[in-house]
């Protein structure tokens, strides 16, 4: 979604984490085509973006949550399961 429109993208709201040597930006921004996250991690060598439209932003909540509820040793033995948008299964 970035860059699609040609630098009309706008700032909404920007909030940053530091979690020990990683510091996480989060900035919700807009553009003509709509809403969504813009997520980075900065390292002392490298910087990772993705970037997640406003409507799938409970699909990463949902699977953040399957972590936080779901024993060490459980989350690595399940094949967990979510639903696509489009219906389908990922694994």
């Amino acid at each position: 979604m970035e860059g699609a429109s040609g630098g009309n993208d706008v700032e909404l709201v920007s909030k940053t984490l530091q979690f020990e040597h990683k510091l996480f930006y989060f900035d919700l921004k807009e553009n003509p085509r709509g809403r969504y996250l813009k997520i980075s991690e900065k390292t002392s060598a490298t910087r990772s973006t993705i970037i997640v439209p406003v409507n799938g932003i409970p699909w990463f909540i949902d699977l953040f949550n399957y972590y936080i509820n779901t024993e060490e040793q459980d989350a690595f033995s399940k094949e967990l399961k979510l639903d696509t948008k489009v219906g389908g299964i990922l694994s």
